[in-house]
Parts: structure tokens; sequence; C-alpha cells
């Protein structure tokens, strides 16, 4: 059996390398992400700042069209964020679509990319509009949390819980499956909702990740045979539904499918005590 004494990600700060040190020393992902928005010198972040708003559904991006004539300008570079929202399945109702529209036309570049992993995506969002944004999102009862970092990111799913009472319940399963890989931290609350601050952080717990949280991302996906429209193979985890007389009754597992990688690191060893 799998001892699950073990977090997933190690606890200590011996032996991480940067990215590792980063997030264990981070606060819980909060490092001064407040502090860089609120910075009118720069349309800019940190680069560890950077880093960590990806566990909060964003990156940092410049346009690369005007990297040239800014830097003759001895000008920043053009800086922009991207959000990608979170949605469990694909599955969002009307009034979030028109939700996210507004937001789109408002704060962004009126555009909005549905990703492979049945995410929104927003691009163009200036560092001033980036805090609204996300309540707005909120709004709309949707968020941005692990939509991107080393964490489980949206889980995928037939987006059709119409199609029949299995679909249904394997929508529902993606929901709560990606709803319980959620970062437990109090930081996008905080950062984003204006919500209450932990007085002391170091009494919060990650008690799925650990205080590194994973080492690079991960993905879960369900498929209801004879159907494979989520590239069930693809997935770090895929669960492919078993169907009897129009009844979920489990799941077939696989494992390994994530194309997820390090640069520069060639080769991965398995930590799991299986005993």
């Amino acid at each position: 059996m799998v001892n699950t004494n073990n977090h997933i990600s190690e606890e200590l700060d011996k032996n991480l390398d940067e990215m590792e040190f980063l997030k264990a020393n981070s606060d819980f992902l909060r490092g001064t992400i407040e502090q860089s928005l609120a910075n009118p010198i720069t349309g800019s972040i940190t680069q560890d700042d950077a880093k960590l708003l990806k566990f909060h559904g964003s990156y940092m991006q410049d346009d690369r069209d005007l990297r040239d004539e800014r830097r003759k300008q001895k000008l920043e570079p053009a800086y922009s964020f991207m959000i990608r929202v979170r949605v469990p399945g694909g599955k969002a109702t009307p009034e979030q679509w028109i939700a996210m529209d507004d937001i789109s036309n408002q704060y962004a570049n009126h555009t909005i990319k549905l990703t492979t992993r049945q995410a929104f995506q927003f691009h163009g969002i200036l560092k001033r509009n980036l805090k609204q944004s996300m309540k707005n999102i909120n709004h709309a009862v949707l968020d941005s949390i692990a939509a991107c970092g080393d964490v489980n990111r949206n889980t995928m799913c037939n987006p059709n819980p119409y199609q029949s009472q299995v679909h249904k319940e394997i929508n529902d399963y993606a929901t709560r499956i990606s709803n319980h890989l959620l970062p437990r931290t109090n930081a996008y609350h905080e950062i984003w909702l204006d919500g209450e601050k932990v007085l002391d952080s170091s009494e919060e717990k990650e008690p799925i990740y650990g205080n590194t949280y994973l080492p690079r991302k991960f993905k879960i996906g369900i498929a209801v045979p004879p159907s494979n429209d989520i590239d069930v193979y693809s997935q770090d985890i895929g669960l492919i539904a078993i169907v009897e007389q129009d009844e979920l009754i489990g799941f077939n597992v696989t494992i390994g499918g994530g194309m997820g990688m390090t640069h520069g690191i060639l080769k991965h060893i398995l930590n799991l005590d299986v005993s």
C-alpha cells in the first residue's frame, strides 16, 4: 500500500533547487505579489513574484513586436498579463460566458482563448487591471487558482453533462477532483479578493502538497467510452469510466501520460514509498 504519511513534495529546504526553494519560502504562495502590484513605477512585477503568480493562474508577458523599439527608447518592455480561468470539465453557464466576454472587452485584448484543457484564457491585461479582472472572474463564480503552476491543473472530462446520467456523474467527479486538489493557502483570497489576512501564516498547512507543492504541473482527465475526447492517455492520471447497463460502476486507471518536463533534467526518478 502507498505510505500516505509522506507529502507529495518535500517539506524541508535541504537540497532544494532555486524554484523549489522559492516555493518553500514564499509564505504559501504570497511572496511579495501584493507589493509588486502596488508599485506604480513599473508595469511588471518582480521575477520571483512572476514565478509564484503562475499558481494564481496568471503569467506575466510582454509584447515581442515592441521590444526593439522600446529598447531604443530606453523604455521597459510593454508588459501585460495572461489569466487562465479554471473550468472543471469545461462546463460554464451562459451567464458565466457573458461575464468572461465582458472581462475580455473591458480589461483584456477583446479575445478569449479556449485552451486544450477546457479553460478560458485572457491576454493583454495591464497590471493595474489585474486585480479587478480577478474579482470579476470571482463574481461569476469562477476562479483562476491552480490553473497554472506546479499543482493539479484543470480536471478534464466530456463537457456535456446532459448527454446521459453517467456524463453528469463524470462532470461532477471532475469538479470534485479539481476542488479537492486545490491549494489550501489563503493567499489567493487575500491578494485578489480582499480576503481576511491570516495573521500567522506559519500555522497554515498544505496537507496534500506540502510547502514546495509539486515539482511540475499535474493533469487528470476522465473519459467515458467509447469516446476518448479528452485524450486520456496523455493525462498524468487518466480515469476511464466503467459503465454497465447505463450505470457508472467504477474506473480503469492509467498513469504516467503527462508530457510536462523540467528543461535540463533528462531523467526523473519516482519518489513514492510503495510497501
